[in-house]
């Protein structure tokens, strides 16, 4: 028992002495740990899930810019702002979970997103209106709606369900805007007050 006791004795005496020169002044000071948020990784699915979305969201912006010069329609630009504004904070929200997860999104659009675009470029007035409406329409393709209904089932973390819920309500409100600006007489039967540039 004695020889227990000692042994003890020492190790309690040597823990004391590591204590103490932990807080000596001359010890370095302790690395910082490294914030919750960073701290996880996401699957290479939600990855892609962030990147499809984003492409989405930068697509979907550079197109409605364009409504402020190509459509004599102030409903049609008012819409037009409002789609560009829900992207870009939704293009924030992307952001903030890629970072979080110590990933970037690219700030360029691929090639056939950027052909896509261009081939608004030379429409105007009520030609203009007409596909920008019916684009906003189209933006859920199959493909985009499976990967939101699985994200928001199924994502890894709740940031990327959160995101994929929020995505699809702002896709759903744009569609339903788009719908009845489509059978509006502002968009369908005023033809002769848009004019090609």
């Amino acid at each position: 028992m004695t020889v227990t006791a000692r042994f003890a004795a020492l190790a309690s005496i040597a823990m004391l002495a590591g204590l103490s020169a932990c807080n000596a002044p001359d010890a370095p000071p302790a690395p910082a740990l490294p914030s919750a948020a960073s701290t996880y990784t996401l699957s290479t699915a939600d990855a892609a899930f962030l990147q499809q979305v984003d492409a989405m969201d930068l697509t979907q912006v550079s197109i409605a810019t364009l409504a402020a010069t190509h459509s004599n329609s102030d409903v049609v630009k008012a819409f037009a702002a409002t789609v560009v504004s829900d992207h870009t904070t939704n293009r924030k929200a992307v952001a903030k979970v890629a970072s979080d997860a110590n990933l970037t999104v690219t700030d360029k659009l691929n090639a056939g997103d950027e052909a896509h675009v261009a081939s608004f470029g030379h429409l105007y007035g009520a030609a203009f209106d007409r596909v920008f409406l019916r684009e906003i329409v189209s933006v859920q393709t199959p493909a985009l709606s499976s990967a939101l209904t699985t994200a928001s089932q199924s994502g890894g973390t709740a940031d990327i369900k959160t995101l994929a819920s929020d995505t699809t309500k702002m896709l759903k409100d744009h569609t339903t805007r788009a719908q009845d600006l489509s059978g509006a007489k502002t968009v369908k039967g005023h033809h002769h007050h848009f004019g090609r540039h």
